[in-house]
């Protein structure tokens, strides 16, 4: 019987796109429309995302590149935002740009050999809606391999860190998205198993984006072993990573090359291993733009609390030598809706208290900027 069984996984498991022994991997990024990730808040282009794609697979064996393509980002009050116009009319609880801000690269992507999920932040909006409306409309691009969803914003207008998938959602997801295309993958994505789906595994990728480890003895140790008991968590499906987030800069500065060293403990370790991906809140101090990275600065752990919050939080910071240098506060298309004056702070953990009676209900992004060092960071403000 367990002969039986062992011959079931490994003919059925490549048949779904798994791997036990780690034979192949996608390597690469996350990117998103977060304009104050890059620099002169310009987002990077086509070539720009695939030179990064081959960048991360190239330090892998038998990787190939691929990305984490976010086409929806949570605002605020239940409503996320389709980074492309509207085919026909209005949808509950989604916006639309006035223009396509993914067509190019797709297409690109197609040529070029990059593969990507497209992953939406939902909010209040209908799951199958969203992916009726993303798939529709990118459907014809080979690049495309899948739709994802991050749980941390699914309803989260009633709840701070997403609403916890059930069984039946997951699978009514998935098999809604396989009717589209048998080979797309559905990935769920979130930091603490609790999220996920009990029970089912289905032909799911689930993806991990956990962050924060400075507190820990050895942080780097801290994060892969995390990131094992997540994997085991929903073996055999395979588990992706992202990492580089601002809050482990600290840490992972220090290393050497830091994509390939983070990522090769995790293949090492992570029999699950699948997917890693570095995030855009950093990419680009990894994979420089040339002739765009204006801020040639040391990046410092950068966090607030209470987040979310109501009116009063508390930016927190961690200097290793006296600097002066100001924070600027960005709504989710870039633009600049708080700038504070410059002053001095002086070495080691600074706090620095902010009022937000003065901005709405929503998601925003904080920078904090010196001569010498910088860190980003997001908070969400609840009326």
């Amino acid at each position: 019987m367990n002969y039986i069984k062992l011959l079931l996984i490994t003919v059925l498991l490549p048949l779904l796109g798994f791997s036990q022994n780690q034979d192949s991997i996608v390597a690469g990024f996350r990117a998103s429309r977060i304009l104050s990730s890059y620099p002169n808040n310009h987002f990077p282009d086509p070539e720009y995302w695939q030179s990064v794609g081959d960048g991360m697979a190239s330090k892998f064996d038998n990787a190939s590149p691929a990305g984490i393509w976010i086409v929806s980002l949570y605002m605020d009050d239940g409503y996320t935002k389709l980074n492309f116009p509207s085919a026909c009319g209005s949808y509950d609880h989604i916006w639309f740009t006035q223009e396509d801000q993914n067509e190019d690269w797709l297409t690109y992507f197609d040529e070029h050999g990059v593969k990507v999920w497209l992953q939406v932040e939902p909010g209040a909006a209908d799951i199958l809606t969203l992916m009726q409306l993303v798939i529709s409309k990118y459907h014809s691009h080979p690049c495309v391999i899948g739709f994802g969803v991050d749980i941390e914003w699914y309803q989260a207008q009633d709840y701070p860190e997403g609403k916890p998938v059930t069984n039946e959602e997951a699978e009514l997801w998935e098999t809604n998205l396989k009717e589209y295309d048998s080979t797309y993958t559905l990935f769920l994505k979130h930091y603490n198993q609790e999220w996920m789906p009990p029970e089912y595994r289905g032909d799911i990728l689930f993806v991990d984006d956990s962050q924060d480890f400075g507190w820990a003895n050895d942080p780097f140790e801290f994060m892969v072993n995390e990131f094992g008991e997540w994997a085991a968590d929903f073996s055999p499906n395979p588990s992706a990573f992202q990492f580089g987030y601002p809050a482990d800069q600290s840490w992972w500065s220090q290393l050497e090359d830091p994509p390939k060293d983070i990522g090769q403990a995790l293949i090492d370790n992570i029999p699950e291993c699948h997917g890693i991906f570095w995030v855009d809140f950093t990419i680009t101090q990894i994979f420089p733009i040339a002739g765009l990275n204006e801020l040639q600065t040391s990046n410092i752990n950068l966090y607030n609390y209470p987040n979310p919050y109501k009116n009063n939080t508390t930016f927190i910071i961690d200097l290793p030598e006296k600097v002066t240098g100001h924070f600027e506060i960005f709504n989710m298309q870039g633009e600049i809706v708080v700038k504070t004056a410059e002053q001095t702070f002086e070495k080691g953990k600074q706090t620095v208290p902010f009022i937000a009676n003065t901005l709405t209900q929503g998601t925003y992004y904080y920078r904090f900027i010196s001569n010498s060092y910088s860190g980003i960071s997001r908070f969400i403000i609840l009326k």
